[in-house]
C-alpha cells in the first residue's frame, strides 16, 4: 500500500516525537539516578540548580510531545478522508517550537554548568584525591543524561520542521484549491 507524502511526513512526526518521549524519559532518569555520598560543609554542593533545570525542560518536553501525539495520530488516521484544518497545525508548530526552545535552553544550562564545576574540580587542590575522583565520576555520568537531553533536543527539532511543513502544505493546498 503506497502512502501519501502527507501521509509520510505526519509519520516521520510521530516517530520523531515518539523516539523524544524515549530519550528524555532516559535522559530524566539518569539525572535522577545519579548521586554520590560526598558531603562538603553539610552540604551536597555537587548537586547544582542546573540540574534541576535540566529535569524541569525535559518533562516540560515530555509532557508536550505526549499532548502532540494525539493530534499526531489524528492527522494520520483522517488526512484521506478530509481537509486538516490549519488551525491544529498552527497550534502544533507553536507547542513544537516552544518544546524545542525549552530543551534547548535546559541542553544549554547543563552543560555550562557542568563544564564550569568540572574546571573547578580539576583546577582545585583535594586534601582527599578520592573526592576529586568521585566528583569527576558524578559530572560524566551526568554528561551522559545531558547527551540524551541533546539527542531529544534535535529530534524536537525535526519534529518542528515536520510541522512547518504540514502547515505550509495545508495552507498552500487550502489556497490553490479556491478555499
Amino acid at each position: 500500500m503506497a502512502m501519501s507524502r502527507w501521509t509520510a511526513w505526519v509519520a516521520a512526526g510521530l516517530l520523531a516525537r515518539l523516539l523524544m518521549i524515549a530519550v528524555l524519559l532516559m535522559s530524566v532518569r539518569f539525572v535522577l539516578a545519579n548521586h554520590t555520598e560526598v558531603e562538603l560543609i553539610n552540604i551536597d554542593y555537587y548537586k547544582l540548580q542546573s540540574y534541576s533545570y535540566v529535569v524541569a525542560s525535559a518533562i516540560i518536553g515530555l509532557a508536550g510531545s505526549v499532548l502532540q501525539i494525539p493530534v499526531a495520530l489524528y492527522l494520520l488516521c483522517k488526512s484521506k478522508r478530509m481537509t486538516t484544518s490549519a488551525m491544529i497545525l498552527d497550534i502544533s508548530m507553536g507547542a513544537d517550537m516552544v518544546i524545542s526552545l525549552v530543551l534547548t535552553s535546559g541542553v544549554s544550562a547543563g552543560f555550562g554548568a557542568t563544564n564550569d564545576v568540572l574546571q573547578y574540580v580539576n583546577g582545585a587542590t583535594w586534601k582527599d584525591p578520592a573526592v576529586q575522583k568521585i566528583l569527576k565520576d558524578y559530572y560524566g555520568r551526568a554528561i551522559v543524561a545531558l547527551i540524551l537531553l541533546l539527542v531529544g533536543m534535535l529530534l524536537s527539532i525535526c519534529a518542528t520542521a515536520v510541522s512547518a511543513r504540514l502547515r505550509s502544505k495545508a495552507i498552500n493546498d487550502r489556497e490553490f484549491d479556491g478555499a
